[in-house]
């Protein structure tokens, strides 16, 4: 286990008590890094597993590709009837497409967005129609690599910490400070396997 994961851990366990019964048990989350992927592929692609099954999700966003790639556009340069046809939402195209138009009229704006705070992040992408606070989330944890922002809205955590109510561990995602996305990703880990 690499330091900065192992300090991880211990943060974790000296500020959520009872969470060392499930914790322990458990491999550790690798660090946070930016993922690389330029945000016009990366937020499409996560508005489109939101609230879906990872299967789901795989096949759409598979479809999405192989039309897009026929086409020799993005994404999110899509036509509406394309991402329905590929099995989009309506929101969802909606959404997706508001983020061509973004990036569009952005005049280069969401390449800067690696320069923003989280909470700067968090807030801009949310401007985009159809965005909201889930997707910006995963967006700044998994492409920006941000450790401290815990997406409550997301229903799996939800739930994750209602299980653990049932044993008794109360998770105070405030506590887990500065590496609050690390607890959402053990909690998401656990209910992954199985564990709660």
């Amino acid at each position: 286990m690499s330091e900065k994961a192992n300090d991880v851990k211990q943060h974790l366990l000296s500020t959520q008590p009872g969470f060392e019964l499930v914790l322990l048990e458990q491999d550790h989350v690798d660090p946070l890094t930016p993922s690389g992927m330029d945000p016009i592929e990366a937020l499409p692609r996560i508005v489109m597993r939101q609230m879906l099954s990872l299967q789901a999700s795989k096949t759409i966003i598979s479809r999405v590709e192989t039309r897009a790639a026929e086409q020799g556009v993005r994404i999110a340069q899509l036509s509406y009837d394309d991402l329905l046809e590929c099995g989009l939402s309506r929101n969802k195209a909606v959404a997706v497409g508001a983020i061509e138009v973004y990036w569009q009229n952005g005049g280069g704006k969401m390449e800067q967005w690696r320069s923003l705070t989280c909470d700067e992040l968090l807030h801009e992408v949310q401007t985009i129609k159809g965005v909201g606070p889930w997707s910006a989330s995963i967006l700044a944890m998994f492409h920006f690599g941000h450790e401290d922002l815990f997406p409550i809205q997301d229903s799996s955590l939800r739930k994750a910490i209602a299980l653990l109510k049932e044993r008794d561990v109360i998770i105070i995602p405030e506590r887990a400070s500065p590496y609050r996305s690390y607890l959402a990703c053990y909690l998401w880990q656990l209910l992954d396997q199985k564990r709660i």
